[in-house]
């Protein structure tokens, strides 16, 4: 069964759900990010359902032990499609999947396929997508919103998504993004956004200038981001190289993260847990507010903050 949008693709899983699920899924898609991205979506429906059931990954974890397992597991070569063991949901995704070969499998597979989807098509899903990820954070961003951030943005659905997560951040307590605030944050290049200054206090970026701040609330919003920078720094220093990241953050993030460690980052997590604390309850100006977070972040190295905390 070849499905051609995702709605008639989740409308099959919820009808198959939780006894009728497919021996085989594909997911057929241009955009690795995409593809990743649907498989991953995929298995956390299936695992709602089975939660006992693993995920792993290539060739190798088809193979049968001694004490076989029920697993789903994620192929990207059509090799050991035709003979899975029993136990095995198979997820295979790809660009593409020779006609001849879907045509031996095609009576076992459910396959998400969007290589022929047109324009106006994909847009509509990277809409609904970005919705979804709103809501998920138990936010929402009006229609407007989102389609103006296609238009600065594009149909790069690893960039939107980032692109959307700094503004869930960035909105704070409010729970709806609006165009205002896409323009606020995601501006041209030549403009610094709050996200550049977050950017460059945590990975020690150089070329943004001070700014002025007429309200408490933009510093708390700054703040947010930043936060959300750290926490990526010790994701990166678990994790390694993270798929989300564009190749420009990736050459700045990871040496960084390489060069610091985790313990960099964890120690001023804590340390702007307790600046946000005071920030809320003084009453200095907020730009200077911000000029004293920068000065003590600044020169603070771990040592030294560790031990002052000791």
């Amino acid at each position: 069964m070849k499905l051609k949008s995702v709605a008639a693709f989740e409308k099959q899983l919820r009808e198959a759900a939780p006894d009728g699920f497919s021996k085989i899924y594909m997911i057929l898609a241009a955009c690795p990010f995409e593809r990743k991205y649907y498989v991953s979506k995929l298995y956390n429906f299936i695992a709602h359902y089975k939660p006992k059931l693993p995920f792993r990954s290539g060739e190798d974890a088809l193979e049968m032990g001694l004490f076989s397992e029920e697993r789903v597991v994620h192929l990207e070569s059509e090799k050991g499609l035709k003979s899975l063991p029993n136990d095995v949901i198979a997820i295979f995704s790809g660009e593409k999947c020779s006609p001849a070969y879907y045509k031996e499998i095609e009576n076992d597979v459910v396959c998400l396929d969007l290589t022929l989807e047109k324009p106006w098509e994909k847009k509509e899903r990277l809409i609904e997508e970005l919705q979804r990820i709103a809501r998920h954070g138990q936010k929402s961003i009006l229609l407007q919103a989102a389609n103006r951030l296609l238009e600065q943005i594009g149909n790069d659905f690893a960039a939107l998504k980032n692109e959307l997560e700094k503004l869930l951040l960035y909105i704070g307590d409010r729970k709806t993004v609006e165009e205002k605030d896409i323009e606020e944050i995601t501006k041209q290049e030549k403009e610094v956004t709050a996200w550049q200054i977050a950017e460059a206090l945590v990975w020690k970026c150089k070329g943004v200038k001070r700014q002025e701040f007429k309200d408490l609330s933009e510093v708390l919003a700054l703040i947010a981001l930043v936060r959300h920078h750290i926490y990526l720094g010790i994701q990166i220093c678990r994790e390694g190289e993270l798929p989300s990241l564009r190749k420009n953050q990736i050459d700045i993030y990871l040496p960084f993260c390489k060069k610091v460690g985790p313990l960099h980052f964890i120690e001023r997590l804590l340390f702007l847990f307790e600046w946000e604390v005071k920030a809320k309850s003084s009453s200095f100006d907020p730009t200077l507010l911000w000029d004293l977070l920068v000065i003590h972040y600044d020169t603070l190295p771990t040592t030294e903050f560790a031990s002052s905390r000791g």
